[in-house]
């Protein structure tokens, strides 16, 4: 077995427990919201925290091991039509938890007539959920998740109502992988992986692709992902 090989299992095995511990974060922050009166208490809070970065770590596994699987060749790519009230709702329903906590309004935005599209489900799935989670911890209120054609495109926005991205995240856009940003200790996995799983769709001569933007209705960030 190869170095690459070896930590693909290493973190197929740490992604499992990850899995494990977050579900019990979760079922503990349910219990708490059926206890506790009023505002969050102190625990809840530090409960919610670490489910967030659970999930964040959770999401960072699951998309190294696509990674992996994309690069050598075995990722199972199968874009399939996929309901979009029913992919909304689960994407959702995810943050859910965390944002009911911090008091958000988690809002979808849809038109009724827009029933599917074809997709890989797990590849966007992954990208949609990790905007939303991150929307979740920077948002001030609000944080919507935006469904429409445009052009022949579906396009899936995540935006909020926090501060926005960061000069230097609009002007790098989505990085290749070069090592960790020494201004946000990060190694941009995200954003990479985002931009990978876009571009795998394709129909005809158009490409999926990613955007990051400021502003819009919110006035917050916005991330944006397009597939033909």
């Amino acid at each position: 077995m190869d170095n690459s090989t070896f930590v693909a299992a290493a973190a197929h095995d740490m992604k499992n427990s990850v899995s494990v511990i977050a579900a019990y974060l979760e079922d503990a922050l349910a219990r708490m919201a059926v206890t506790d009166a009023g505002p969050p208490s102190a625990a809840a809070q530090s409960t919610a925290q670490a489910l967030y970065e659970t999930q964040r770590v959770n999401g960072n596994l699951v998309q190294l091991m696509a990674l992996f699987k994309i690069e050598e060749g075995m990722y199972p790519f199968e874009p399939a039509h996929v309901a979009l009230d029913e992919f909304a709702a689960e994407m959702l329903g995810r943050v859910a938890p965390l944002a009911r906590l911090k008091g958000l309004d988690l809002q979808c935005d849809a038109p009724p007539e827009l029933h599917d599209w074809v997709f890989d489900h797990d590849l966007i799935g992954s990208v949609v959920i990790q905007a939303l989670f991150s929307a979740v911890r920077y948002a001030a209120h609000t944080v919507r998740l935006t469904l429409r054609a445009s052009d022949g495109r579906l396009e899936i926005e995540v935006a909020d109502d926090g501060r926005g991205f960061p000069d230097f995240m609009l002007e790098q856009g989505f990085p290749s992988r070069q090592g960790i940003d020494t201004r946000t200790g990060s190694t941009g996995l995200g954003l990479y992986f985002a931009r990978l799983a876009a571009r795998l769709h394709r129909h005809g001569d158009a490409t999926g692709s990613t955007r990051l933007a400021n502003g819009g209705e919110l006035g917050g960030s916005r991330f944006i992902v397009q597939l033909p």
